[in-house]
């Protein structure tokens, strides 16, 4: 059993402007510094899992660092104004709702494939929303640890959400977001 370390872990959520006037807007990273969940191994890689917490209302929304680490779609220095409004559209009832669903949660269901680069079915609830994601991942054993790092891809209107639209879609966000992910998770039991 394994507890995912938040200081050492990463999650960037990329999400991106579209429509015509989309020169107008900025692509977004949403990071989050606070991860919370376990890591089990079995005796065989079917016995594996993982139990992943998202605190909502902590998301930070496109800090120097994630952008920086994103690459040239991101590029840095975003207002603290700017910032602030896109946390606040982000966490209001029609998108996230950080008020009712404090916690996006991701459970693993089945996990299949090779040791090293095994393909996991998990379920991802987001708001009063779960559906099953397909996440390939690499796993690395570190010394005390595990090392899994992955990524994928949702459509918020699959979560029930609207994605933000400005000016009847002159303006907007695009409904797929990329999802990337680096947990470290060490040996402390519970």
């Amino acid at each position: 059993m394994y507890q995912v370390d938040p200081a050492a872990s990463t999650l960037h959520i990329l999400v991106y402007r579209g429509g015509p006037m989309a020169r107008l807007g900025h692509n977004h990273v949403v990071s989050s510094q606070n991860l919370q969940g376990r890591v089990w191994q079995g005796a065989a890689l079917e016995d594996a899992g993982f139990e992943i917490t998202v605190p909502v209302n902590e998301l930070v929304v496109d800090d120097n660092a994630a952008r920086a680490a994103e690459g040239e779609d991101f590029p840095a220095n975003i207002s603290e104004d700017a910032k602030q409004g896109t946390k606040a559209n982000m966490l209001r009832e029609t998108l996230l709702d950080g008020a009712r669903y404090p916690e996006i949660r991701i459970t693993s269901v089945r996990i299949q494939g090779d040791a090293k680069a095994p393909v996991v079915i998990a379920a991802l609830r987001i708001r009063d929303q779960t559906r099953q994601v397909t996440v390939p991942v690499t796993l690395q054993t570190t010394d005390g640890g595990l090392r899994v790092t992955g990524g994928f891809e949702i459509k918020q209107s699959d979560f029930g959400i609207t994605p933000l639209s400005i000016a009847m879609g002159a303006l907007l966000v695009v409904d797929t977001v990329k999802i990337k992910f680096s947990l470290l998770a060490t040996g402390s039991h519970f």
